[in-house]
C-alpha cells in the first residue's frame, strides 16, 4: 500500500470515528457554533443600558431638574430614587443599590450664576470596570449634550442675563469620581474573575473524574448497597474534594492578597463562609456531572463545554442587566455568578454578611439541589446496569 492511500485510509477513518462519537463531535463540529450564536446574543446590545442612577438633589431649581431628565432620558441610565443627603447617595454606590450616583450640589445654579465653580458630580461603581469605562463616558456625553441644548431664553427668566444665558450651560463643571477602582487597573478586577473560574473548573473536574473512573474499571457495582442512601457515597467521595478545594481557596486568594497586592477591604469571616458554600455548590454540580458521565473522557469533555459560558455568563465580563433576559435566566443557576458577586463586594468593596446574604443563600440553594439530583439519578444507574445483565444473560441462554 502506498504512502498516499495510508494517508487517505487514516483520514476517512478518523472521520468515521468523529461522526461515530457524538461528544467529539459536538465538540468539535457544534460547540463552536453554539458558542458563535450564544456569545452573539450576549453582546447584542452592545452597550450597557438602564444603570440604576440615584441621585442628590440640593438646588431643587429647573436647572437641576433638566439635568436629572437629561440623565433619565438616556438608555444607559435609570434614575431609581433620590436621597436627602449626599452621604446617602455615596452608601448607595458603595453597597451596589445603584450603580451610579448624581449630586447636584446646594445652591447649585445660583452659585453657578454668580461665577463660582462648583461641579455636578457623578459616582461611579468602578468594581466592575464594564460599568465605571461606560458611565463616564456616557455621563459627560449628558453634561455636553445639555450644554448644547438649552434654551437661553428660559434662564433669561429665571434671572440670567444675555451673556449669562448663553454661557451657564457650556461652563457647566463636571466631575467623575470612580470608587474602588479609580485607576482603572486591570489587576484589581480581572484576577479576581479568572482565579475564581480556575478554582471552580479544577474542583469540578476533579470530582467528575474520582466517580467515572470507578465506572472505568468496573469497581462502580461495589456501591450499589448504597443505592437506597446515595448520600453515603456522596459524603465518601466529596469529602476530599472540598477539603482540597478549600486550601486551594485559601492559598490562591492569600497569594493574590500578599503577594501580588490585590486588596482585601473586606471582613474574612463573610469571605470564608461563601467560599465554603461555593465549594458546597461545586460539589453538588460535579457530583451530578459525575452521575451523567460514563467515562472520564465523557466527564473532561462535557466539562470543557462547561467552563467558557460559565465564566461568559457570571456578569464578570458583561454585567448581567445588559444581557438577554433568557441568558441572564442561566447565569442565575450558575455558582460562579453568585460567588464573584459576593468576592468582589468583599475584596474591592469591603462589604460585610449583610450585603453577600442573597449569594450565600444562592450558593447553598444550588448545592443542594443539584445532590438531590444526584441521588436520584445515583439507583436508576444500578437498575439499568442490573436490566442490561438480565438481558445479557437471557441472550446467552437463547443462544
Amino acid at each position: 500500500m502506498n504512502d498516499h492511500l495510508s494517508i487517505r485510509t487514516i483520514i476517512r477513518e478518523e472521520w468515521r470515528e468523529i461522526v461515530k462519537d457524538r461528544r467529539l463531535l459536538m465538540v468539535l463540529i457544534i460547540t463552536p457554533v453554539i458558542y458563535a450564536v450564544m456569545f452573539g446574543f450576549l453582546y447584542a446590545n452592545q452597550r450597557i443600558t438602564e444603570m440604576p442612577v440615584t441621585v442628590y438633589d440640593g438646588d431643587h431649581s429647573q436647572l437641576s431638574r433638566q439635568i436629572i431628565q437629561a440623565f433619565d432620558a438616556t438608555d444607559t441610565f435609570n434614575v431609581v430614587q433620590q436621597t436627602r443627603n449626599e452621604e446617602d447617595a455615596i452608601r448607595q454606590v458603595e453597597t451596589g443599590e445603584a450603580k451610579v450616583g448624581l449630586i447636584i450640589p446646594d445652591n447649585f445654579s445660583t452659585r453657578l450664576k454668580h461665577g463660582e465653580n462648583i461641579p455636578v458630580m457623578t459616582l461611579i461603581d468602578g468594581s466592575n470596570m464594564m460599568y465605571s469605562n461606560s458611565a463616564s463616558r456616557i455621563a459627560n456625553q449628558v453634561i455636553s449634550s445639555i450644554s448644547a441644548g438649552v434654551s437661553t431664553k428660559t434662564l433669561e427668566m429665571k434671572g440670567f442675563n444675555e451673556d449669562q444665558a448663553s454661557s451657564t450651560f457650556s461652563a457647566i463643571p463636571f466631575r467623575s469620581r470612580v470608587l474602588f477602582n479609580p485607576t482603572y487597573d486591570y489587576k484589581l478586577f480581572m484576577p479576581l474573575g479568572v482565579l475564581s473560574a480556575a478554582l471552580q473548573q479544577c474542583l469540578l473536574l476533579g470530582i467528575a473524574l474520582s466517580c467515572t473512573r470507578d465506572k472505568e474499571r468496573g469497581t462502580w457495582i461495589q456501591y450499589s448497597d448504597w443505592r437506597f442512601t446515595p448520600w453515603k457515597l456522596a459524603l465518601a467521595k466529596l469529602v476530599p474534594y472540598y477539603l482540597a478545594g478549600t486550601l486551594n481557596v485559601v492559598t490562591v486568594f492569600g497569594l493574590s492578597a500578599f503577594v501580588f497586592d490585590i486588596p482585601f477591604k473586606g471582613q474574612l469571616l463573610p469571605f470564608v463562609l461563601v467560599s465554603l458554600l461555593f465549594n458546597f455548590a461545586l460539589c453538588g454540580l460535579g457530583f451530578l456531572f459525575s452521575m451523567v458521565s460514563k467515562t472520564r473522557v465523557d466527564a473532561t469533555q462535557t466539562l470543557m463545554l462547561f467552563a467558557v459560558p460559565a465564566f461568559m455568563l457570571s456578569g464578570y465580563t458583561w454585567p448581567l442587566e445588559a444581557m438577554p433576559s433568557f441568558l441572564r435566566g442561566v447565569a442565575h443557576v450558575l455558582p460562579l455568578t453568585y460567588y464573584l458577586d459576593a468576592i468582589r463586594s468583599i475584596t474591592l468593596k469591603g462589604l460585610d454578611m449583610a450585603y453577600i446574604m442573597k449569594d450565600i443563600l444562592a450558593l447553598g440553594l444550588i448545592g443542594l439541589v443539584c445532590l438531590l439530583l444526584s441521588f436520584i439519578v445515583f439507583p436508576l444507574q444500578f437498575r439499568k446496569a442490573r436490566e442490561t445483565e438480565v438481558a445479557g444473560e437471557q441472550a446467552v441462554v437463547k443462544g
